[in-house]
Order: C-alpha cells, then sequence, then structure tokens
C-alpha cells in the first residue's frame, strides 16, 4: 500500500461545508471528477493493503506485522491536513463541495479499512487471531471496500436496514454478542442520512469493542414520535470519558459521530448507559414532509 509521509489534522468542522447531497446526484462536474480521484485511490493503494493479509498459508505474526505497517501508514494520511498532498489531498480542486468530498471519503476508510487493519495489528485486541481469521477480516473488508465504489455508480442510494444489518453481522464476526433491534420505521431517511447513520453506527459499535471492552451491544433502530428517525447503540462496557470523547481532536467520536450527524442537520448524543456502559444516540433532522404540515 504506497501511503505517504505521517501528518496530522482537525476534525472538519460541519458549520461551514456546502449542503450534502446523495452521493451520485447532482454532482457537479469538478466535484464528480474529485469523487472519483479519491475512489481510485481507494482501489489502488488501499485495497490491494487488505487484500495482502487475505493469505491463509502465513504466519499469523507476518500478517499482524503487515497490519501493523499498513495501519500506521493510513492512519497518517487519514489524519493529515485538508491542504497537504496525499492520498486524500487537495488534487486540485479547493472548493467547500470537494473538501466534503474528500472528508466523507476519509471517513468512511477511518471507519472500515483501518479499523480492520489495527484489529488485526492488535492480534485482535488481545484476543489472539489465527491466519484464517485474519484472511477472512481482511478478505471481506476489501470485498466491502469494492462493493461501496461499486455502490455509487448505483441510481438508488443506501437503504438503512440493510446497512445496519451489514454492520452488525460484520461486528458479529469479531464479537458474538452484538444484537440489532427494529421497530417501527415510519419515515424513511434520506440517502445522505443513511450513510451518516450506518457510519456514526460502524464507529459506535468499534468503539465499544476496542475502547469500553463491552460483551454485548444493542443496535436498536426506530422513529420517534417526530418522525425522525433514531438508532441507539448501548454497550455493557466500562464507559467513556464523554467530555474528553465529545471534545477531542482526531477521528473518533467528534468527526465520525457527532460531526458525521451534525453535517446531515441530524443530532448525536453520548451518555452514561443505564446500569454501566455507555449510550450512543443518532438522530435525523425531522422529515420534510412532517416540517411542511
Amino acid at each position: 500500500m504506497s501511503l505517504g509521509q505521517s501528518g496530522r489534522s482537525q476534525d472538519a468542522d460541519a458549520d461551514n461545508r456546502g449542503a450534502i447531497r446523495p452521493r451520485g446526484q447532482g454532482v457537479d462536474r469538478d466535484c464528480a471528477r474529485e469523487r472519483a480521484r479519491l475512489l481510485a485511490r481507494v482501489c489502488t493503494d488501499v485495497i490491494p493493503g487488505l487484500e495482502g493479509l487475505d493469505d491463509p498459508a502465513a504466519s499469523p505474526a507476518d500478517l499482524i506485522a503487515r497490519a501493523d505497517r499498513q495501519s500506521r501508514r493510513l492512519r497518517a494520511e487519514l489524519e493529515r491536513s485538508d491542504d497537504e498532498d496525499g492520498l486524500l489531498g487537495p488534487g486540485g480542486v479547493d472548493d467547500p463541495a470537494a473538501v466534503e468530498e474528500r472528508e466523507w471519503v476519509r471517513g468512511h476508510l477511518h471507519d472500515t479499512a483501518l479499523q480492520i487493519l489495527e484489529f488485526v495489528a492488535g492480534d485482535g485486541f488481545g484476543t489472539g487471531l489465527s491466519a484464517e481469521k485474519i484472511a477472512r477480516l481482511a478478505g471481506g473488508a476489501a470485498r466491502d471496500l469494492h462493493r461501496w465504489v461499486d455502490s455509487l455508480a448505483l441510481p438508488v442510494g443506501p437503504e438503512l436496514l440493510p446497512e445496519l444489518e451489514l454492520i452488525t453481522e460484520q461486528a458479529r464476526s469479531l464479537d458474538p454478542r452484538v444484537e440489532l433491534v427494529v421497530g417501527e420505521i415510519r419515515a424513511k431517511p434520506t440517502s445522505e442520512q443513511v450513510e451518516a447513520l450506518a457510519g456514526a453506527v460502524r464507529e459506535a459499535v468499534t468503539n465499544a469493542r476496542k475502547h469500553a471492552q463491552a460483551s454485548h451491544v444493542i443496535v436498536r433502530v426506530e422513529c420517534d414520535s417526530d418522525g425522525r428517525t433514531a438508532v441507539t447503540v448501548t454497550d455493557d462496557g466500562i464507559g467513556i470519558d464523554l467530555e474528553q470523547a465529545q471534545n477531542g481532536d482526531g477521528l473518533g467520536v467528534k468527526g465520525s459521530i457527532v460531526g458525521r450527524m451534525k453535517r446531515v442537520g441530524g443530532d448525536a448524543s453520548l451518555q452514561d448507559a443505564p446500569g454501566g456502559g455507555t449510550l450512543v444516540t443518532l438522530v435525523t433532522s425531522k422529515p420534510r414532509s412532517l416540517k411542511q404540515s
């Protein structure tokens, strides 16, 4: 994986960003070129790094060492400031919508490829990994990224329940006690809201496993009384420093959960869960049809 030197950036602040458009619809020519450039880099620089771990004949120690090198390089790339050259550098297009494209791809790579690489590099965060399981995880992550890139050419946007089912299914391959509970969903969220919800849920589930050491995670989706789509992620872990998580720098809670929901006009909050652990609540904005009624 040909990734460059390390750097650092602040999380993107959504307040000054242009309005989010459904992916693949109404995109101007410069942004279309920028998106194509970014996705080409994903295919040439990120996916091969995952595919290189899909080698059950290699020793686990060798695969873990490879994942460690690749995860460090990818994290450095994702933490570059937006005006630096590199995997997600400006590419000659610096208008707000193009910057938004880069932040969108950066967030997706953080929540998918980087999380798998760091999980393997950490030897399953101390659980021990066989070469077969590493190959299965890395191969699945590579195929998921391929599907993500291919899906952007489709005229129909993502659907929430299939996205959440995929996320929880992938999480169960790492930790078996991850549940998806589906309540009443009256209003269909927009494609950009689905992307934000799915990305935020993926990050919350990863944090529960990686940082809170949770043994049980419940993802619940339903509509609230105002018709807004609400998703909660509840874990039984050791809890987190809520102030630091929501205000700290980096690509974690502030960018991948709070910032992601804010960019689509929604809200995200974290609080201590009853009985211990953490409760993450994600809520979309009120549906347009209800706003006008």
